[in-house]
């Protein structure tokens, strides 16, 4: 059995999906937990970091972002290779949730103003849970590093951008820094070897 491919006019699909997949593979493991979530050590500068509250607007830029990739991208192929790739990142995440569960110390803050209510949205919406590795990072990267094979020039501009979302993990107080790392190398061995795998599995037979 082969994966079928999305044309590039079929976009919608590909984002509806993608939706429906964060949904089960991350807010599941987020919500059911089976086993008690470890605390991870954090280095001294994070112990540092202040609470920033209105970084929350690159947190969840990071919707825009993987949309705007998605948006953008030509290569059917491409197109393809990159979505499949995030959705076997976050099958294997939801498996490590599952397995080796792991929290952050969420501090207790004070919400002010708009950017406030955001972080108490999120703060209220997704549990100190699923901290590493972080899935906020991982599709974030991946979905940047679809630029890898097409419109290099945009290549740079969105790694910017998928840093700031990445700092902005650490004060919101949402993550570790070893969560960002480790969602880093996800992304980065998943546009290698997913890549490939789709390669050999997807059903490219299907009009542009």
């Amino acid at each position: 059995m082969r994966l079928p491919f999305f044309s590039t006019e079929k976009k919608l699909w590909v984002g509806l999906l993608g939706i429906l997949a964060f949904l089960i593979f991350y807010m599941l493991p987020n919500h059911v937990q089976f086993f008690t979530p470890m605390y991870l050590p954090m280095f001294e500068f994070e112990k540092n970091l202040p609470f920033i509250d209105w970084t929350i607007w690159f947190y969840i830029s990071d919707y825009l972002f993987v949309a705007v990739v998605f948006i953008l991208l030509k290569d059917r192929t491409n197109m393809n290779q990159i979505f499949y790739s995030q959705i076997l990142v976050l099958i294997v995440s939801m498996l490590i949730f599952f397995l080796f569960p792991t929290a952050f110390p969420r501090p207790t803050v004070e919400y002010h103003g708009l950017s406030g209510a955001f972080v108490k949205l999120l703060h209220f919406a997704d549990t100190p849970g699923n901290a590493c590795p972080s899935i906020h990072i991982a599709v974030t990267f991946l979905a940047g590093f679809g630029f890898l094979r097409e419109q290099k020039n945009k290549f740079w501009f969105f790694m910017l951008w998928a840093i700031l979302i990445s700092f902005s993990t650490l004060t919101v107080k949402q993550h570790y820094a070893i969560d960002v790392i480790c969602g880093f190398f996800m992304a980065a061995m998943f546009y290698v070897f997913g890549m490939r795998f789709i390669r050999e599995h997807g059903n490219t037979n299907i009009p542009k």
